[in-house]
């Protein structure tokens, strides 16, 4: 399978979307033919320095806003992992690449795994008023996978999302993100107490 690709410094997930302003004409030229062609493209993880093997298709969710210049505000929806197999790069254009669409293994989820995520996500959401993130429930995950969930509001940086996205267990990634909560809490438990401290005018309460 050939697609056009788009290497951003961003890990796109499945299920996930993501907002783009797209402003280079070659990727306005993609976009586009992607748009009137009802296609896919791959987004890839770029650090400036390498690209990564692993990748997400995307298809454009919605069109925000057009400018007169050609510039472009869209949302993309991630669809599926996916790994390069050759690269065509082009220095007039956008690159195209020949990948091949990865499945995760099968697999029974973990469902005290899974409980185990739910209750660390939500003890920080419930912790830091400024996380700007709901509470879920594991009804409410339902139908979808929830490391990906999961993965986009926990505070993972780059080279964390590209490892989580290389993984082919829900498993492994629910397990992985376990450890990123677990790791996590005692830096949220401290700053609440820290808050604590400052509301009661430097003093710890008795």
């Amino acid at each position: 399978m050939r697609i056009g690709l788009f290497p951003l410094n961003l890990v796109l997930f499945p299920e996930s979307i993501y907002p783009l302003h797209i402003f280079e004409e070659r990727y306005k030229l993609l976009v586009n033919e992607c748009i009137s062609r009802n296609e896919k493209f791959g987004i890839v993880f770029s650090s400036g320095i390498e690209l990564a093997s692993y990748g997400c298709t995307a298809k454009v969710h919605q069109i925000i806003k057009k400018y007169p210049d050609g510039k472009i505000d869209i949302s993309v929806k991630g669809y599926d992992r996916f790994k390069l197999i050759a690269l065509e790069e082009d220095n007039t254009s956008y690159s195209k690449a020949d990948i091949e669409i990865v499945d995760d293994i099968t697999e029974t989820i973990d469902e005290e795994l899974l409980d185990d995520c739910i209750d660390l996500f939500n003890f920080i959401t419930n912790k830091i008023p400024v996380f700007r993130v709901q509470k879920t429930t594991k009804d409410e995950l339902i139908g979808v996978r929830a490391s990906y969930y999961f993965a986009q509001k926990v505070g993972l940086i780059g080279k964390q999302k590209q490892h989580l996205l290389e993984l082919n267990s829900e498993n492994l990634r629910l397990d992985y993100l376990r450890n990123h909560l677990l790791n996590i809490k005692p830096s949220v438990s401290k700053a609440i107490e820290i808050e604590k401290i400052i509301r009661n005018d430097g003093y710890l309460p008795r």
